[in-house]
């Protein structure tokens, strides 16, 4: 050592001396110091410093600490550099130690903190140093930092419901919870909760879709997130179907409701007190199951289940309710009268007591039972609830609609022979759908079903015919066109489709259609239109351009609307103004049974069909086609 040469510098000698020998009485200058924090990593209170800066200039002043880089491994801190400070000491808290540790020195503005374990908090004490004057700055103390936490690698999701899902994994001991995520097939994840052990349930699905899932580990706040894992799919349950069951001729009938995400269906039968698979129909659209070649007299038990399948792994509904049916022998489709036997008793019922100039016109030769009243078969299942509609001629042949008031069996058409109305097949049609009016143009039968029109070739019913099958069932229709208003009724007149809409308290429409391609798929084109009362039921044009109108509504004279006759018009058909035709005065009307539904003419008769067969509460019932001659309901009044 040199001279000294003043008392100042004899003192910062002194000092010097005196620093070393607290270094050398405790750790030594440059090592790694250890002292006991007593209240945690903001109390810096007993670090020792390392180095010589040990006193504090209150000149010297540092900003926050902030980490700005977190990994799974290592922590990077920075501040704002000090105008006059040299280098910054860092001392880094030992949680289990409960004490600061000297970590390293820096003359930059950052540090990167390595080799932590995943999920590790960190707190740094750091001070800056004016190393020319030995003097530092007060400690400046992080806030709560933890590092990455590892990554959920694996999976698994099971107890799928309809509704929820159980999602498992390992438990990472980095991580202090778990941020669970969910997308549909689209991947357009949101965060739907979080767990805090391996174990999430999510409760809020919808029956039958498609879900992915992700998950996330945090450590310390839920910012603080590691690597996602890899995205699951997974299903929810489709809903149990609605079985509805019926007995038939050797076979049972099972139909069920469509299930919203189901790609199809499992049906399940009972076989020695055991339910084995019996068949499974690929499709969300099949709903229906006829199990054949039965034994009549035997019960049979089922149950059905919808079912989705992802990435090759099923997933299937719980069961439907169990359900049973018995095979049974099933009758012809009837042809006698339901109600009334003989001529006699018909002319005592209340529908000709009350209308006597209805009884006396009526040609009760011509006259015919409605068939299939008493039962109708329907491809070898029973029905004794039809409700006839519409009726027209075709060829040779009557045909006369009916729809079944229970929804359960699909609409049909009797086909009957004019000359001794003999039924000479059922035609089943395709739907359930209230099969109204009917009308053949020559090439094809047309049925109203709502706002739709609906074609059947004559040709297909012709070979039923022909081949002296029972019933005819379709699988299609022909063409299927929408319209723009409803279809009540139809006819074919001066080679144009007539449709008619009903309404109980408004006017309606008649709308008469151009048909092309008769022979293939017909085409419709629509042209003129008439302005028509209200409760229309039918139409027809007799031969000399009469328009009948069959009008009704309600069943017996206390409710509103109550109405049953058949009005005369005479519209110039020749004659619109812009595509308008005037549909006129009435000029005759004739008083018939209540519940007339639509009409036809054939030679010099005009054929009514009743729907009050079907219905017991009608004033006045009526279980026949019945034949008045045209002359009569089309004589005008003067």
């Amino acid at each position: 050592m040199g001279k000294i040469r003043n008392h100042k510098q004899l003192a910062f000698v002194l000092a010097a001396v005196l620093f070393t020998l607290q270094l050398v009485s405790s750790a030594g200058i440059g090592q790694r110091e250890s002292v006991k924090a007593a209240t945690g990593p903001q109390d810096t209170s007993t670090i020792v410093v390392s180095g010589s800066a040990v006193t504090v200039d209150p000149g010297i002043v540092m900003s926050a600490v902030n980490a700005v880089e977190i990994t799974k491994n290592s922590i990077t801190y920075q501040w704002a550099p000090v105008a006059n400070a040299t280098s910054y000491y860092i001392y880094k808290y030992d949680i289990p130690k409960e004490s600061y540790e000297y970590y390293g020195a820096t003359s930059g503005s950052s540090i990167r903190v390595e080799g932590l374990p995943a999920g590790e908090e960190c707190y740094l004490a750091v001070y800056a140093v004016n190393d020319d004057t030995a003097c530092r700055s007060d400690f400046v103390v992080t806030e709560s930092v933890f590092t990455k936490p590892e990554k959920v690698e694996t999976f698994t999701i099971s107890d799928n419901t309809t509704t929820s899902v159980v999602l498992r994994w390992l438990d990472i001991p980095s991580a202090t919870g778990y941020i669970i995520y969910r997308a549909g097939t689209g991947g357009n994840f949101k965060k739907i909760g979080t767990s805090v052990t391996g174990e999430y349930k999510d409760t809020k699905l919808t029956a039958g879709k498609t879900y992915q899932y992700k998950i996330v580990a945090y450590a310390g706040p839920e910012t603080n997130v590691g690597e996602e894992s890899p995205a699951i799919f997974t299903c929810s349950l489709p809903k149990s179907p609605t079985v509805v069951i019926k007995g038939g001729n050797q076979r049972v009938r099972l139909t069920w409701n469509a299930i919203t995400g189901a790609m199809g269906y499992n049906v399940y039968i009972n076989q020695n007190g055991q339910y084995v698979l019996l068949t499974t129909l690929e499709g969300k659209t099949s709903k229906k199951f006829i199990h054949t070649n039965l034994e009549n007299g035997q019960t049979y038990k089922y149950y059905v289940k919808a079912y989705r399948t992802y990435n090759g792994i099923v997933y299937e509904s719980k069961e439907s309710a169990e359900k049973s049916a018995i095979a049974a022998e099933v009758s012809d489709t009837s042809t006698k009268a339901k109600l009334f036997k003989t001529k006699s008793t018909f002319k005592k019922s209340e529908a000709c007591k009350k209308n006597k100039d209805f009884t006396k016109k009526l040609d009760y030769a011509k006259s015919f039972p409605m068939p299939g009243m008493l039962n109708t078969n329907v491809a070898e299942f029973g029905c004794g609830t039809m409700i006839p509609q519409g009726i027209t001629v075709a060829k040779s042949y009557f045909f006369i609609t009916a729809y079944d008031s229970q929804g359960i069996e699909n609409s049909v058409v009797y086909v009957l022979s004019k000359a001794d109305k003999e039924l000479m097949t059922t035609i089943i049609l395709p739907n359930k759908s209230h099969a109204g009016g009917i009308a053949f143009d020559g090439k094809n039968l047309w049925i109203t079903q709502a706002k739709t029109l609906r074609s059947i070739p004559f040709s297909a019913v012709k070979d039923a015919i022909d081949n002296q099958e029972p019933y005819l069932e379709l699988s299609a229709y022909g063409v299927e066109i929408n319209l723009p208003q409803q279809a009540a009724t139809v006819t074919y007149y001066k080679k144009l489709l007539w449709v008619a809409s009903y309404d109980e308290l408004k006017p309606g429409y008649l709308v008469s259609y151009k048909i092309a391609k008769k022979g293939s798929k017909p085409e419709l084109t629509p042209l003129k239109t008439i302005s028509m009362p209200t409760r229309v039921q039918g139409i027809a044009f007799s031969g000399n351009g009469r328009l009948i109108v069959s009008r009704s509504c309600q069943t017996d004279p206390k409710k509103r609307g109550y109405m049953h006759q058949l009005d005369v018009y005479k519209p110039n058909l020749k004659k619109a103004s812009k595509g308008i035709i005037s549909l006129g005065k009435v000029r005759s009307t004739v008083e018939v049974p209540t519940m007339n539904e639509e009409i036809t003419i054939s030679g010099n008769r005009i054929y009514i069909v009743f729907e009050s067969v079907a219905f017991y509460t009608a004033e006045q019932r009526v279980d026949r086609v019945c034949a008045l001659p045209v002359s009569y309901v089309t004589k005008l009044k003067k």
